[in-house]
């Protein structure tokens, strides 16, 4: 029997990030229900074969984490618990399901009518926030935004705020710029395990990268630019071969790295202005992971990180923040050194394929598998079945296409 899939099935995956931000219903008020909590429903669409070992230790982590955190975390509202530790649960399953799982291969046939689709979705993206843009430059405000903010599952309020004073950013179809960013780079990375060469699609991303005003994007955007340059480039074959090639397309990259310096110069700066976004989301925080790291009552349980966080009196605008708008930072809070621990382990899983990469990084490999660690640094909402789903997609393509390295 033929292991390939109709192409109907894997067409769901690039339309599924028009939709991944928008509200189909909600249970309370902190709960939304979008077509990604169904994620492990859908995911059966692609199983071929689960690897039981795998997936079983995958869950054992997960439970591990889960006593873990109950047991030695201080409860500060015993009201949240259960809800916010569903939601780990619910992103450990989708996790280990991706991990564990072979997938049904698409066939060769089928690649460029996917690929066709995603074009289309980034262009459609990508449009929108420029006329979003446009109507900030010429009006002061968006009202675009307004009106697609209704259809989220979390309001653009403190967007739409940050724009009345002056400020320049878009989201697009997703509720606030940082996700907006993470989504095109998983975007970028999902069409790139095709293993074909898009500099007009490339030039897309970094539009919209630019247009959501995310600095993580940027960086992002950058280092994984480079790290290709560099894989692609740096090795004995390439430097006979393609040497004029590689200081052109380097050239072409440092011009444009000068025009972004003035706004990069300006994010770096306000990593030191309090209150400030990249304050908030990096600074600021420091002193609660330097609590959890080093005091036994420093892991929150479950449901208290409100009350945690507005406890060190961190201002974020003109309010003190109830939320840690960085996903490592909020593991710390949670597991303590099992965050740092596993976050070394994986990153020198990375460092190792590194090292291979040079001239032989299949299809993005390296910054496919260093985009989860990355993407911790766009948002806090990492408990979430949206973010988990940005994550994964690639990963799914990457191994429904048969890339042997994954």
């Amino acid at each position: 029997m033929s292991r390939s899939i109709k192409i109907c099935s894997y067409l769901l995956l690039p339309f599924i990030y028009l939709v991944v931000n928008v509200k189909l219903a909600s249970l309370g008020e902190s709960f939304p229900i979008t077509i990604v909590t169904f994620l492990p429903a859908i995911l059966f669409l692609y199983i071929e074969r689960i690897s039981i070992k795998k997936l079983m230790i995958a869950l054992g982590i997960g439970t591990g984490l889960t006593a873990f955190n109950y047991i030695f975390g201080q409860s500060l509202d015993a009201s949240k618990y259960v809800t916010s530790t569903l939601l780990f649960v619910y992103i450990v399953l989708i996790l280990a399901m991706t991990w564990s799982c072979r997938f049904k291969t698409i066939s060769q046939h089928n690649h460029r009518k996917i690929l066709r689709v995603f074009y289309g979705v980034v262009g459609l993206i990508v449009m929108l926030a420029a006329a979003e843009m446009a109507q900030i430059i010429l009006t002061g405000g968006s009202s675009l935004i307004e009106k697609i903010s209704k259809f989220l599952i979390y309001s653009n309020s403190y967007v739409l705020n940050f724009i009345s004073f002056g400020g320049k950013r878009t989201t697009a179809l997703y509720f606030e710029p940082a996700f907006f960013a993470l989504a095109l780079i998983s975007i970028w990375l999902s069409i790139k395990q095709f293993g074909i060469k898009t500099p007009k699609v490339d030039g897309m991303i970094l539009l919209g990268i630019v247009l959501s005003g995310s600095f993580s994007g940027v960086m992002t955007f950058i280092l994984f630019y480079l790290l290709e340059w560099a894989f692609q480039y740096l090795n004995k074959n390439a430097i006979k071969k393609k040497l004029p090639l590689a200081i052109i397309s380097l050239s072409v990259f440092l011009v444009g790295l000068i025009f972004a310096f003035p706004y990069i110069a300006t994010r770096l700066g306000d990593l030191g202005t309090e209150g400030s976004s990249s304050y908030y989301r990096i600074i600021g925080p420091l002193a609660m992971v330097g609590y959890s790291l080093t005091n036994i009552d420093g892991v929150v349980r479950f449901g208290s990180l409100y009350e945690y966080v507005a406890s060190f009196g961190i201002f974020n605008g003109a309010d003190v923040g109830k939320t840690v708008d960085n996903g490592l930072y909020l593991l710390i809070i949670y597991f303590s050194w099992f965050a740092v621990i596993l976050t070394v382990w994986y990153m020198s899983k990375v460092v190792k394929m590194m090292r291979t990469a040079f001239g032989n990084n299949e299809n993005f490999r390296v910054q496919l598998w260093l985009f989860m660690p990355m993407s911790l640094f766009f948002t806090g909402s990492i408990f979430s079945p949206e973010y988990a789903f940005l994550i994964v997609c690639p990963f799914i393509l990457r191994k429904a296409l048969n890339i042997t390295n994954t």
